[in-house]
């Protein structure tokens, strides 16, 4: 029975974070994700929904996303990520950055994890097979210093004047 109990529950976990054959409502993801995840999710729907609002004034959403309480939660190190992306040309331009502005600009494309996954190729196949999702990684945890993993939700936004986008922010997971 307890052996049962074990396989549903990482049953639960791994439809949770978007893999498998199967999905889960909106209803059953809120009672497996952590608070934290769930409040990661709320600031992705958040900041998805201003810049749909405001997405012919970037350099004012890189501001709000940065400085707006709506967008970050400083307690448990989540903010708020941005790429325009374009599988055909190889782009994923950082839009947005909740905590690191200098990479605004920079094209991510080919930036490799440190285990050498292509995270921006993953994120974008993710966003456009299914719009939004869940996605683990190593990264480097900038308010510890440390390779750390690293849960992010992402969704897919088509701005008003055809580019697209996706939106993240991750929860860092305790190794």
């Amino acid at each position: 029975m307890a052996k049962m109990n074990y396989l549903a529950k990482w049953l639960l976990v791994f439809l949770a974070i978007g893999f498998g054959p199967f999905s889960t409502s909106m209803a059953q993801e809120s009672e497996i994700l952590s608070p934290v995840a769930q409040k990661a999710r709320a600031i992705v729907e958040a900041a998805c929904d201003y810049i749909g609002a405001h997405s012919n004034d970037m350099p004012a959403v890189q501001h709000v996303l940065r400085n707006n309480p709506r967008f970050f939660d400083r307690k448990n190190a989540l903010y708020v990520f941005v790429h325009r992306y374009d599988a055909a040309r190889k782009e994923a331009i950082v839009c947005a950055h909740g905590i690191r502005p200098e990479l605004i600009g920079k094209n991510m494309w080919n930036l490799r994890t440190p285990n050498g996954r292509l995270l921006f190729h993953e994120i974008a196949r993710l966003v456009e097979k299914d719009g939004e999702g869940w996605i683990e990684y190593d990264w480097l945890n900038p308010f510890a210093d440390r390779l750390q993993t690293k849960l992010s939700y992402v969704k897919r936004v088509l701005l008003g004047d055809g580019r697209k986008i996706w939106v993240g922010c991750g929860l860092w997971k305790e190794n």
